[in-house]
């Protein structure tokens, strides 16, 4: 009933032997916690350039941004294999882009579009933009673009495929949709996209699907 408190499950961290994968090595990849959660991440695309001098987009959902008045931060977790963190290896820096529900479908594009040689901003029918401080591109649809330079690395746990990346912002480049003051109608004009994973029911093994969520209403 509503209102009344509820009894919490100790689960621990091991997996529950009522759960499955839907494909194999989902839970050496990801965490069967993080389906349990179910927490929404902002979604965000880093852009690097690759050798070939074409335009590499990493749509990611998995970092956070924090920072003081000496500095501001983008952390986020990257695979040791990807073509980004290749990237971000070599030239020491990268662009956050904070992009919109209203070029959901070209931005999804990236994840298709995306191989050695190809430009994935191009070819998922974006545009690139100069960046002011640093020779990543941007991708201008986007209303929020932080430039950033390399700070450090640390592995997720050792031995880890994964490392955390942590980059100062060194430029904020940002539309009139993103000044607006007035937080119910920049919220819903800004159409931020979260990842939203399929949930897990740990006690009944049973589970919804992934979807993408974005904030249309706001409390004052």
């Amino acid at each position: 009933m509503k209102g009344e408190i509820q009894v919490k499950h100790e689960l621990g961290v091991k997996i529950p032997n009522n759960i499955s994968e839907d494909w194999p090595g989902q839970y050496t990849i990801f965490s069967w916690i993080e389906y349990v959660l179910n927490l929404p991440y902002p979604i965000f695309i880093i852009t690097t350039w690759k050798d070939n001098g074409k335009s590499n987009a990493c749509l990611c959902s998995w970092g956070h941004f924090t920072g003081k008045a000496s500095g501001f931060y983008s952390l986020f977790s990257l695979s040791k294999g990807s073509h980004t963190y290749k990237n971000i290896k070599r030239d020491k820096e990268w662009c956050i882009n904070i992009p919109t529900v209203k070029y959901k479908d070209k931005y999804l594009q990236t994840i298709e579009n995306n191989n050695k040689d190809n430009d994935e901003i191009i070819d998922a029918g974006l545009t690139t933009e100069s960046s002011k401080m640093i020779k990543s591109p941007r991708i201008k649809e986007s209303p929020i673009s932080l430039e950033c330079q390399f700070e450090w690395e640390r592995e997720l746990f050792a031995g880890s495929p994964e490392n955390i990346i942590c980059g100062k912002v060194i430029h904020l480049a940002a539309d009139d949709i993103a000044f607006n003051i007035n937080h119910k109608q920049r919220i819903k004009d800004m159409g931020v996209m979260y990842n939203i994973r399929s949930h897990l029911n740990p006690l009944t093994g049973e589970k919804s699907l992934n979807t993408i969520g974005f904030i249309n209403s706001i409390e004052d």
